[in-house]
């Protein structure tokens, strides 16, 4: 995470003014962001992450095992080499276990399944103090048996940024999930850094807090807890042999590690607990909550 360096030229040229309604501020007298022309490069990063969710606890289990990776790539967009287009694509494979329920009309998952996705970005600087995160994704989220049309996912999200003071950001806008359960939500929400060593993500639906913890050469190492809606959808086939799209959905809260390096390789492991887990059909199946289970999650990018 890019935090904004602790010194501020007044005399610096207009284009090195800070982006904020108020460039001075409290918590950092004296200095704000500055910003520099730098070239990305093509291949921005390799993300590969594992989360797992043991199917442990009473009768009500559902384990899940998730394998995801990704590239970014970026792309000048509009003449502008300082805001890229980002493009992501990505797959990810989804191992369950479970559940198992009894019934008229009992609960059931296939073994495995992928999400094979294109995700595009873009997070323009309008003005010096107003911005905006958008972003788009498309993709088969199906099982290994069959994909139909209703594989076939889209997704979104869309928020204004208004820089306030250099150290404090509000995010407005929404989220669209494309789910059975949940197809749109509000985001949005305050972003504050009192110093370089702290920053509250103090967002909707994904809160985070971060602390750096120490410099080791170019590696800063951070600590953090955050909240996460979890969860997804696919097309899959049913035991009775019928296709329908199915949720998993979960609330998460968890607290990690990460490993930030300028250059080269960094990553993350992080633990938490995830609750109010639901599995929700689009039939007429009743809806399966797994016991709250324990989730671990490790990630390196290069």
């Amino acid at each position: 995470m890019q935090l904004p360096p602790p010194s501020w030229d007044p005399y610096a040229t207009p284009g090195a003014q800070p982006p904020a309604l108020f460039p001075q501020d409290y918590y950092f007298p004296g200095s704000a962001y500055q910003t520099t022309e730098t070239l990305r490069r093509f291949l921005e990063e390799i993300r590969a992450e594992y989360t797992w969710i043991p199917a442990s606890g009473g009768q009500r289990k559902f384990g899940v095992d998730d394998v995801e990776l990704s590239a970014t790539f970026t792309i000048p967009f509009l003449y502008s080499t300082q805001h890229p287009l980002l493009i992501t694509p990505g797959f990810a494979s989804h191992f369950w276990s479970g559940p198992i329920s009894e019934g008229p009309q009992p609960a059931d998952m296939p073994p495995n399944a992928f999400s094979a996705y294109l995700d595009a970005a873009w997070n323009p600087q309008v003005t010096p103090w107003l911005g905006a995160e958008l972003g788009f994704r498309t993709g088969v989220y199906s099982d290994y048996r069959k994909v139909t049309t209703d594989s076939l996912r889209f997704m979104g999200h869309g928020l204004a940024v208004l820089s306030l003071t250099p150290s404090v950001q509000v995010k407005a806008g929404a989220v669209y999930l494309d789910r059975n359960r949940v197809k749109i939500l509000p985001a949005g929400g305050l972003v504050w850094m009192p110093n370089p060593d702290v920053r509250f993500d103090i967002l909707f639906p994904n809160p985070m807090a971060s602390r750096r913890l120490m410099d080791l050469g170019d590696t800063q190492l951070w600590a953090y807890v955050r909240g996460e809606y979890g969860g997804g959808n696919w097309a899959v086939q049913r035991v009775d042999g019928t296709f329908e799209r199915v949720d998993y959905n979960d609330l998460r809260v968890m607290a990690g590690i990460d490993f930030d390096r300028a250059a080269g390789l960094s990553g993350l492991f992080e633990v938490g607990v995830a609750f109010d887990r639901e599995i929700v059909y689009r039939s007429p199946t009743p809806t399966f909550r797994p016991e709250p289970a324990v989730v671990l999650r490790a990630g390196l990018v290069y």
